[in-house]
């Protein structure tokens, strides 16, 4: 789920703020503002759900041929208000072609952890980036995703992404305010990654298996996040999340084509199946612990009420699509998705906002 490096220069806000040619004849051209934040990937919420940010890159794309990529063309972190307004992108991310801050790579990953401060995923580690400063890296981490803690005091990642061959290493957790190591999970003999932190930040849920083997069995461990207390939780499953009430983790069984889901209290005892036919994917929890988002097998956003196994479809999604595609927002009434372009434009994608009502979805951002 991060996105793959590539090298470029710090660009300023007179860069971002360059025009470019628009339609029209040679000799009488409309220009336009190029911006930084014509697409949208990554999006997510501000704790107080007033505010959204996301990575972008402009649209279109320069015509001249060494910049073609997503990742070595004028890019930011954009932020605006919840409905769209307001929109301006975070000076000190803004990069292009040879960019030397701290979000050269790209962004995989946003989390608004605090009010004041970001953290991005990128091939290489995470990243802080605090409102109206320089970006700071947090820790080299590799190309996996990041989880944070309700407060957004601690982030834990693994060093390598799943089915890597031959690798095996610890899950690490840090203080995101220093960037202190809180402390070593899993040990460094076998394959330890995909964590998830309790709400808290005292304890971390995990995946473990043999780092020879990345086809090895992998199962669900748990240990508090200064690495002791380490004992496995299931014998067999992936992608563990914890709940926000901190009274179930759901977890994935890999089957022939589809997963089992289960959930499972922290404490050990008999796990409870969810979704018998499940995806390989999940958007993850609502914040109020009531639902999980996931792609169904037909490619529709949908959720699934975890008290009573209901699920509901929202729209059909638009591929191709990871687990940092959907944000929740803070009160659990709605989502925040990347979906189908604007109508009449050319435009790759759209950012908009789908009520989990089942209302029409809301246009935030568009090319």
């Amino acid at each position: 789920m991060i996105r793959l490096s590539r090298s470029a220069a710090v660009v300023g806000t007179a860069l971002a703020l360059a025009v470019a040619f628009g339609c029209g004849s040679a000799r009488g051209v409309a220009k336009q503002a190029v911006s930084p934040c014509g697409t949208a990937t990554a999006p997510t919420w501000s704790p107080d759900g007033t505010q959204i940010a996301w990575f972008g890159y402009r649209w279109p794309r320069p015509r001249h041929n060494h910049a073609v990529g997503s990742y070595n063309i004028l890019r930011a972190i954009c932020v605006s208000d919840a409905t769209g307004k307001n929109l301006h992108q975070l000076p000190s991310t803004v990069c292009s072609e040879r960019c030397s801050n701290a979000l050269r790579e790209g962004v995989g990953q946003l989390d608004w952890a605090q009010p004041n401060l970001l953290l991005a995923g990128m091939d290489t580690g995470i990243v802080t980036v605090p409102l109206g400063q320089k970006p700071k890296l947090l820790a080299k981490t590799g190309p996996t995703r990041f989880s944070t803690d309700a407060s957004g005091d601690r982030a834990a990642s693994g060093l390598f992404a799943d089915g890597c061959s031959g690798c095996s290493g610890p899950v690490k957790v840090f203080n995101v305010t220093t960037g202190a190591l809180v402390g070593q999970v899993g040990g460094i003999k076998l394959f330890n990654g995909d964590p998830s932190l309790s709400p808290d930040g005292t304890q971390v849920v995990f995946v473990r298996s043999s780092g020879r083997n990345p086809e090895a069995k992998p199962s669900i461990w748990t240990a508090s996040a200064d690495g002791s207390h380490l004992q496995r939780l299931e014998r067999s499953g992936v992608n563990p999340l914890w709940s926000p009430a901190g009274n179930q983790i759901a977890y994935l069984v890999p089957k022939a084509t589809t997963s089992l889901w289960q959930v499972v209290s922290p404490h050990g005892g008999a796990s409870k199946t969810l979704l018998r036919n499940g995806p390989g994917t999940v958007f993850g929890w609502s914040p109020n612990g009531k639902w999980i988002a996931y792609p169904d097998s037909k490619g529709r956003l949908a959720v699934i009420n975890v008290a009573t196994k209901k699920v509901r479809t929202l729209l059909k999604l638009r591929l191709p699509y990871s687990s940092s595609s959907v944000a929740w927002s803070p009160n659990s009434q709605q989502l925040l998705v990347v979906w189908r372009a604007p109508a009449h434009t050319k435009c790759p994608s759209g950012l908009w906002r789908v009520p989990l009502s089942g209302a029409s979805p809301h246009l935030v951002h568009g090319c």
